[in-house]
């Protein structure tokens, strides 16, 4: 795997930025848990959440943070705040690293006007293309914009579920119910249309701002496993993303040693699409005093 640390945004015309970063995706869709939460800051949007007498602020860009922006609202108590950089810039004093470990590991890849994407994937992904235009696509199985109803009853039924719980889902429905983010999100099944039964999902979030797109909560029953579901979903996302002019698609959250040895299958598969990757910077750590109550 060939990882750039901190992208040069000399190569993307439109700026490099994660999509925590882009006007249509809402801060406060991001903390996990059933937590108060806002969002905060000026220079640099953050978002703030708070489990009593805990609280924590997060601001993602290589923009310090202005810390006195963040002094006021209903959870400015005393507080943790982390600052997860794009590009390593040197940070002013007071603030901390914790731990030399990148905050994540990103892949993404660049579509280019002319060029046929499929040819940069991996040989198992081509092949699995093939056997779904072949003998699945328009013959029983559809892929359809689903209801998010459809999306989460089918999600449910995901083995995987059981393992990683429903946090991931949570997180994709406080980011659909975002009056901002609405319009710009999509959810994508694979119909069985025989049975009607939807056998394999994913949530794509678009940003023509930023020229770019990121695929949320994917899954996959026993079903689509055997129809190459996934893969067509992907495929699907790429031509879809060209005709609205995105140049960036994102496929977040790597696996990278020291983290949990059960993300290892689910990278490994994303993997398989042509991608470049992106270590960004450890985070950076403060407190700040607030109100006591």
């Amino acid at each position: 795997m060939e990882c750039i640390y901190g992208p040069l945004a000399k190569d993307f015309p439109d700026g490099f930025a994660p999509p925590e970063m882009w006007s249509e995706f809402p801060a406060t869709a991001r903390p996990v848990g059933i937590c108060a939460r806002e969002s905060v800051g000026k220079r640099g949007l953050g978002v703030r959440w708070s489990l009593w007498p805990l609280t924590f602020e997060e601001y993602i860009g290589d923009e310090v943070p202005d810390l006195a922006a963040g002094a006021s609202g209903k959870l400015a108590r005393n507080r943790l705040v982390m600052w997860r950089r794009v590009t390593p810039v040197e940070p002013p004093p007071g603030w901390r690293e914790w731990t030399k470990d990148p905050w994540r590991l990103d892949g993404f890849y660049t579509l280019v006007p002319g060029h046929e994407y499929v040819h940069d994937w991996r040989h198992n992904a081509r092949r699995d293309l093939r056997q779904w235009r072949e003998h699945f696509a328009g013959k029983g199985y559809a892929i359809e914009t689903i209801s998010f109803d459809e999306f989460k009853k089918a999600y449910k039924k995901n083995v995987s579920v059981k393992k990683a719980g429903l946090e991931l889902f949570y997180i994709l429905e406080r980011t659909y119910r975002d009056s901002s983010t609405h319009q710009h999100i999509q959810l994508l099944g694979v119909r069985n249309t025989n049975s009607g039964a939807v056998v394999a999902g994913t949530a794509i979030l678009y940003s023509p701002t930023n020229h770019a797109s990121v695929r949320y909560c994917p899954f996959m029953l026993p079903e689509g496993r055997a129809v190459y579901a996934s893969t067509a979903l992907i495929d699907h996302w790429y031509r879809e993303a060209q005709k609205k002019n995105i140049t960036t698609l994102f496929f977040t959250s790597f696996w990278y040693q020291g983290l949990p040895k059960n993300w290892k299958g689910f990278s490994a598969f994303k993997s398989h699409f042509g991608l470049q990757y992106v270590f960004y910077p450890p985070t950076l750590y403060r407190f700040v005093r607030g109100k006591l109550f």
